[in-house]
């Protein structure tokens, strides 16, 4: 790893990317010295998140209206909380936007720790190249499941135009359907339809990108707790003097005390993500139990919009439970030290080590370990016995219902 490639710099194009979608409104988000990095409430990122916020709550509250005025349901109440999710994705952020200059600067301090001798040696993570890897493919699959909806979006307006026989324009049915919620107290003018697609951008990006900054934060962390996984692994079976290993454990202390300034930070938006995740994931599941139609782009929408959800989940967990896989390679390294080095230090590195599990968590709820795949996996098999009275139903594909009641 360069010498220079510190969290700050290797997350900054990714956060500033973010802030055009009005989330982290932090001030020089792309300087190269962490003292730049401030939060002003005078500033434009503040003034444009207003903006942004007061859209989104305006759009919710005509939501509201809708679901009062149609009566709420299955599917309403889906539209519903997506909309309280976007709003608290967007206030955590803030929230933490407030805290980040102090966490960047903690941060950068325990860094310097890694980033020199003996350290620099075995530096071998790139942590920039993973968090782009990581931005790219989440962001772009991301895209591609909102155009795949979208163009469902085009194509069911379409159909419930000319099969229905309403005469209205065919942008205009795109803007009943998308928006039945604003097209109930707002007449359709051709550039709204831009304004609320940009805010419709502004409520999905941070779904995907909540997970995507969870495993920015994972592999920033993770890449220390390699190199002193690493720095261990290069004394295996080796008599090690008491003054190495009170300054391991004294690194390693450093970071626990950094992962806990991270996961008081970030632990309502894990909470959030993974709360959301799962409830999609269980909404989706129950709809493909039920009739949704033989519709070619309404099955290729729907069914990559489950598998993406899922896939995201996954390796939001894979890669944020790195943390806690190099703790234990650290642990069973320490296994190795031989009887004739054993010492107080390794001794009281070893208990720290037992004693406490270091990983992200969703305030307290649930640790971001591998064992939590296998824990929502079974919560998922347990839901779908549960609604297992419906499959039959899923079985009858019938033709895609395009006409709908207000």
């Amino acid at each position: 790893m360069p010498q220079g490639e510190t969290f700050c710099s290797a997350v900054s194009k990714v956060l500033f990317i973010s802030q055009i979608f009005a989330l982290l409104p932090v001030s020089h988000i792309r300087s190269l010295n962490v003292e730049g990095i401030v939060f002003k409430w005078l500033s434009p990122h503040i003034f444009y998140s207003i903006i942004i916020a007061i859209l989104n709550i305006c759009e919710f509250g005509a939501v509201l209206n809708f679901v009062s005025n149609v009566a709420i349901n299955f599917h309403n109440s889906s539209t519903l909380s997506l909309y309280i999710v976007c709003l608290l994705e967007h206030f955590f952020f803030w929230r933490l936007a407030i805290k980040w200059p102090r966490i960047m600067r903690k941060w950068h301090a325990v860094e310097q720790l890694f980033l020199s001798v003996p350290y620099r040696f075995y530096g071998e993570y790139k942590i920039k190249k993973r968090i782009y890897i990581v931005f790219s493919i989440v962001m772009s699959s991301a895209l591609v499941e909102h155009c795949l909806l979208l163009l469902n979006s085009f194509h069911l307006s379409n159909m419930e135009r000319t099969q229905c026989k309403i005469n209205v324009t065919y942008f205009e049915s795109v803007y009943k359907w998308e928006r039945p919620h604003l097209y109930m107290i707002l007449p359709y003018h051709f550039w709204l339809l831009p304004l609320f697609e940009w805010i419709n951008l502004t409520i999905a990006y941070p779904r995907s990108f909540t997970d995507c900054f969870i495993m920015c934060i994972g592999i920033g962390l993770a890449a220390r707790f390699h190199q002193l996984h690493r720095r261990i692994a290069a004394v295996h079976r080796k008599v090690m003097p008491g003054i190495f290993w009170t300054e391991v454990r004294e690194h390693y202390l450093a970071l626990k005390r950094l992962v806990r300034l991270l996961d008081g930070a970030i632990a309502p938006l894990v909470l959030l993500a993974f709360g959301n995740n799962m409830s999609f994931i269980c909404f989706q599941l129950f709809n493909s139990f039920k009739n949704i139609g033989v519709d070619f782009i309404v099955m290729l929408a729907f069914w990559y919009s489950l598998v993406f959800a899922i896939l995201r989940t996954m390796l939001t967990i894979f890669v944020a439970s790195s943390i806690n896989d190099f703790e234990r390679k650290i642990v069973i390294a320490l296994r190795d030290v031989p009887a004739k080095a054993w010492s107080i230090e390794v001794q009281r590195f070893s208990e720290q080590l037992g004693n406490d599990m270091t990983a992200l968590s969703g305030n307290g709820f649930f640790l971001l370990t591998r064992q939590l795949v296998l824990t929502m996996g079974t919560t998922i098999i347990t839901y779908e016995l549960m609604i297992s009275d419906v499959i039959n139903q899923g079985a009858i594909r019938q033709k895609t219902q395009y006409c709908r009641e207000y």
